[in-house]
Formats: C-alpha cells, structure tokens, sequence
C-alpha cells in the first residue's frame, strides 16, 4: 500500500480532518493533502520532506521509520542529485545563477559614488555638534527660567522688593548688627522665634535701594537683632511663632496664623 494511502486511511479512522491535522502538527493543510494523495514533487527539500513525513505518521499512529522507507521506495532508487531536484531543491537554472553571482563576487564592478558619499566627511560631525549645542542651550533656558520662577515665589508677599535679594544672616542666633545707629531715622529691629519657621524675609524699606535679610529653618529660641532705616516689612511663613521689637519698646505679638507679611512704621 502507498504510503499516501496509509496516511489518509490512518486519519480517517481516527475521525481527524486535514485542518486538525494541521493544527496539531503545524505542518500546512496543502502539505497534509498532497502527502495522501501522493504527490511528492512539491517544492520542499529532501530533509523538510523527511521530516514532515515522520512528523505526520507518528502523529497518526503509524511507525516514522517504517513512513519514511515507504517514501523512499515510491520515490525510487534516483541519485542523491536526482532526488534534490525532484523533491524541489536547487535547480539548474538557479546553479546558473549562484555560479554568475559567484564570478560578480570575484571580480567586483566599480561602484559610483552616490552624492551622499562624495560629500565631506566634516560636515556629519559639524551637524551633531550644531544639535548638541542647540540641546544645551534649550537646557540653559530652562534651568534659568525654573530658577527666576523659584525666586519670585519667594518673594511674592513683599510686592516692593527689589530685583536683587541679599541673604545677610545665618541662622546663628545673637548676630550682632554691622550697621551705626546714629542717624534719627535709624531704629533696630529685634526679632524672637517662639516655633519652627521655615522661612523669614526682612526689609529694609528706607533704603535706596532696598535691603532684604533671609532667614531659614528657624528654631524655638532664636534672636536677632537689625538696624532698619524709618520702616520695615517682614514676612514670616509662621506668623504666630515670630515676636518683634522696636528699638527699647514692649516685645509684640504679630496677629495672623500660617504665612504672611506684617510692617512697621513710625
């Protein structure tokens, strides 16, 4: 019996349709079909032929080796080339062809430079360098715009404040004023932190231009005291923990909770 009839058989008495078939092997339906009918000269190598046999007979239930030497008997007794070229290998013609390819290789043509190539080498790098200097410049801009946003944040509660902030003081309490307090319109301004404050901005408003002393993360038990040209404003981000004093006045008690601005005046 050919062995495209024992498949077909096989499968049948299994109740098992070509497209199961496929499914469960992953061979194609079009392979399965030409197998049992026994049309072998498909265009498949000898070694994927083999195999695909194998595969389907065991699935099948039928001996692989016996399936194979059943295709090779219905095959024939061809040479080694005879068999290559009738179970879809290489042809003449494409031997013609790999041989010209061949000979192509051992004597290359001239190739023509295309315009891409006969440009300058410089001019790739030039163009990195001229997008990577344009990338740190968009970073530049950034970095100064975050920063200028930042510090107007800061300084949005002191609506008369100068461009330029100058941080005068750490947070050490006691610092001892720098300035003479010998002109009428010069007073002394002392502050006391009752609880944390983040934050404390003073300004010197009887200056020209304005004087600005930043203070931060002060803790319960700090003082300072400064000299302040006729008025000052102060903004504390916890009113409620800062106490000031004038000169050799009664310390006072600023009035508001959480963040804001409070002024003196004669």
């Amino acid at each position: 019996m050919a062995i495209g009839q024992k498949l077909e058989e096989a499968r049948n008495r299994k109740g098992i349709s070509i497209r199961e078939a496929s499914e469960s092997t992953k061979i194609r339906g079009d392979y399965l079909t030409s197998f049992e009918a026994g049309q072998f000269g498909i265009n498949l190598p000898d070694v994927y032929l083999r195999g695909f046999i194998k595969v389907y007979a065991r699935y099948l239930g039928i001996d692989p080796e016996s399936a194979v030497a059943d295709l090779e008997a219905e095959l024939g007794a061809f040479s080694s080339r005879t068999k290559k070229k009738s179970l879809g290998s290489i042809s003449s013609s494409d031997t013609a062809d790999k041989t010209e390819s061949q000979r192509a290789a051992v004597s290359p043509r001239p190739r023509n430079r295309t315009p891409n190539q006969s440009q300058p080498f410089f001019k790739k790098p030039i163009a990195l360098f001229m997008l990577g200097g344009g990338f740190l410049i968009v970073l530049l801009v950034t970095i100064i715009l975050s920063t200028s946003e930042e510090q107007e944040s800061v300084t949005q509660n002191l609506p008369s404040a100068e461009p330029t902030i100058r941080e005068t003081a750490s947070n050490s309490p006691n610092s001892s004023p720098t300035q003479s307090a010998k002109l009428s319109n010069l007073h002394m301004l002392k502050l006391a932190a009752i609880g944390p404050i983040e934050r404390l901005i003073v300004c010197d408003e009887g200056k020209s231009p304005k004087e600005f002393h930043e203070y931060k993360n002060l803790s319960s038990g700090w003082e300072i005291a400064i000299p302040f040209t006729f008025s000052f404003r102060c903004y504390s981000s916890m009113l409620e923990n800062i106490r000031f004093a004038v000169d050799d006045g009664m310390e006072k008690q600023v009035s508001g909770q959480g963040a804001g601005n409070f002024r003196w005046q004669p």
